[in-house]
């Protein structure tokens, strides 16, 4: 892919000025990824630079600014996520000066007045943090105090929660990368970090830790830069000027190993961390496990303070009833656990932080199955993970009725039970992963709150025996984000009664009209049978098919008039996964293509690699002149080596939980883990 293109005007012109008319489309590396995009800029500007006066370079960026600006205007998430690669790209290169800087930063905030999805968010706050650590010389810094500035006004005002997690994001890079400008908006910071802190969201209340550990980690290295004498000349420890109690504050949202290092910083610092609030992990102790034993023991028998959260990750030999019992654990608030041993009995003293947890995660051990079931109640418990272990369908449920406020459930390779039954106020996200083919029914029986299921099975494609469960549901009007569903429609009961007949006929009363996202698993695929669930979700938005090969699947359409498939005017992006060119598929794809009239981009996921003039071709095969939607886009993308495609549902160390709080769980581009695999 040529990174220049000429527009018809300067074909006839002579070389030496076909520079200044040189056309750069950001848009036409929209399926090269990161590197491409990032490879092509800086070939393109080098170019430009040899050819063209400073006065005319600062016009090729200027177009370039205007092309990102537009990019980003665009409600779709993979041209907006280019816009962000070609912005880091452009930081680097040496060319534009503190224009550069500024136009770019005008750019980035924008962004963040105006998405609202984290998926857009969170990179846009990495590039802002490499603009800041790249740029702030060239400026004198105003960019940095505009953006912070702007940032602590949206925290310190009425909570608006896109806002509030956008400031958090800022500020968080901002301390990392501008803390010589920052250290000056300590005490304003403080004043409405507290605020985020307390907030009723648990992403909000991390990435506001996240924030604090941020500041904190530049203050301490900025001071261990410099001698005593000089950390008092220059200001540069303004934390060591806040009262105690908010510094006890701030210990109480850093790693284990950070707070004890606060110890080093001065004599003010010297006592802090043993009467504050902290978080015990044991990812963060150095050594193995025998030293990791140690240093818990010690501090749970000396630590003065209350411990906020503990992680304990496969501690051998580890004395954990004795550890449950200890009083610095009194009032502990997040309970996480991956037990050494799969038969291992996890004490029942682990019910004495039932009072007071807001978050429990436990995996890998035998769960209550060896005592009389005991009775659950945890008052305040907001999100519960359980993960590689059994339990059984009383216990189970026995649990989940013990948590009144519950807002986020994840089951995760968990067995035992074949009924999950949901009936709860409060549930508002619930993911089921690698359910290990022992589920035969899900019931969501009245969840009033519920906008998201999500269920994946990475062991369904190679085992053809495993068995889908039944998926019923009874009440869940709220109920935005659902899959995987696999393609026998068969398995979809809604309401009470119903018969599959009632659900094709298109029962007014049976069909859920909130879900906008659908994830379905499909054989073949399997044309008919997804058009089936088109007819129950008729306000669908978003829809991702993931493919399974059927050799004898015909994927020609028979049925009533499209017209009468209302999600066919509503439909906006359809992903394809594990697309393969075959007639089967192609036939599948063309029906997108020819009915959905508000189609504006159609994603396929191709194994291997897809060249140009495949690419090409699959343009022809799918007719694509003759398109429904004129607005249109086809985007054909490669995955190999250990990148999934079925979406952000990745095995081990909790990735999973993700799934409770991503934009959309099915979009694995928005998740940094999925994209790095």
């Amino acid at each position: 892919m040529e990174p220049s293109r000429l527009s018809p005007e300067a074909a006839g012109k002579p070389q030496g000025l076909i520079a200044k008319d040189r056309w750069f489309s950001i848009a036409a590396y929209i399926s090269s990824g990161e590197g491409g995009i990032a490879a092509a800029l800086r070939k393109h500007v080098e170019e430009e630079a040899r050819h063209l006066s400073s006065e005319d370079l600062l016009s090729v960026m200027d177009q370039l600014y205007e092309q990102i600006s537009s990019l980003l205007q665009s409600n779709d998430a993979t041209e907006s996520l280019l816009a962000l690669h070609a912005i880091d790209a452009l930081i680097d290169l040496p060319v534009g000066g503190a224009s550069k800087v500024s136009k770019l930063a005008n750019v980035l905030k924008n962004v963040f007045e105006v998405k609202r999805d984290p998926e857009i968010l969170v990179p846009a706050s990495t590039v802002l943090g490499h603009l800041a650590n790249a740029g702030g010389a060239l400026t004198g810094h105003e960019v940095e105090r505009q953006i912070i500035t702007t940032a602590l006004g949206w925290l310190g005002a009425d909570r608006v929660e896109y806002r509030r997690f956008a400031a958090l994001l800022i500020l968080k890079e901002m301390a990392e990368n501008a803390f010589t400008v920052f250290k000056n908006y300590i005490p304003e910071f403080v004043d409405v970090i507290l605020k985020a802190l307390s907030d009723p969201k648990l992403v909000i209340r991390e990435r506001a830790a996240l924030a604090v550990r941020a500041l904190a980690h530049s203050n301490m290295q900025a001071a261990a830069d410099c001698g005593v004498k000089k950390v008092k000349r220059e200001g540069i420890d303004l934390i060591s000027d806040l009262p105690d109690e908010t510094l006890c504050t701030i210990i109480s949202f850093l790693r284990t190993d950070d707070a004890v290092r606060t110890s080093a910083l001065s004599r003010r610092w010297r006592h802090l961390w043993r009467s504050a609030s902290i978080n015990l992990d044991t990812v963060h102790i150095p050594g193995f496990c025998p030293e990791q034993i140690e240093v818990v023991t010690e501090i749970l028998s000396e630590h003065q303070g209350p411990i906020r959260r503990l992680h304990l990750n496969s501690l051998y030999f580890a004395d954990l009833d004795g550890w449950f019992r200890s009083p610095a654990l009194a009032n502990l608030q997040e309970f996480d656990i991956y037990v050494a041993k799969f038969d291992d009995v996890l004490p029942l003293s682990v019910l004495r932080f039932a009072p007071t947890l807001r978050v429990a995660r436990i995996a890998h051990c035998s769960f209550f199955e060896d005592e009389e079931v005991p009775v659950f109640n945890f008052p305040y418990l907001k999100t519960l993970v359980l993960g590689f272990l059994s339990v059984y369908e009383g216990t189970l449920h026995s649990i989940l009725s013990g948590c009144p406020v519950l807002e986020d459930l994840l089951l995760d390779s968990c067995d035992g039970f074949r009924r999950l039954v949901i009936n709860s106020q409060t549930l508002r996200s619930i993911g089921v992963c690698n359910d290990m083919g022992s589920m035969s029914e899900i019931v969501i029986e009245n969840a009033p709150c519920l906008e998201r299921f999500v269920r994946s099975d990475l062991f369904r494609r190679t085992s053809p025996l495993r068995r889908a469960p039944v998926f019923r549901v009874i009440s869940a009007p709220k109920l935005a984000i659902l899959g995987s569903l696999t393609d026998n429609v068969d398995k979809l009961k809604l309401g009470t009664r119903v018969s599959q007949q009632e659900m094709v006929a298109g029962n007014l009363e049976m069909l859920m009209r909130g879900v906008k996202v659908l994830n379905i698993t499909s054989s073949g695929p399997n044309l008919d049978a997804v058009l089936g669930f088109l007819r129950v979700f008729p306000f669908l938005e978003k829809l991702y098919i993931m493919s399974s090969l059927q050799k004898d699947m015909q994927n020609v359409h028979h049925h009533e008039p499209t017209a009468l498939i209302e999600s066919l005017h509503h439909i906006r992006y359809v992903e394809l996964k594990c697309y393969t060119g075959t007639d089967s598929d192609v036939d599948f794809a063309k029906f997108f293509v020819h009915n959905a009239k508000a189609l504006e981009l159609m994603k396929f996921v191709v194994e291997g690699r897809c060249t140009q003039k495949w690419r090409t071709d699959q343009y022809k095969c799918l007719q694509f002149d003759s398109r429904a939607s004129p607005n249109a886009l086809l985007d054909f993308r490669s995955y190999s080596g250990h990148a999934y495609p079925a979406g952000c549902i990745r095995r081990g160390n909790h990735h999973n939980e993700h799934v409770l709080s991503m934009a959309n769980p099915f979009d694995s581009s928005s998740c940094s883990h999925c994209r790095d695999a």
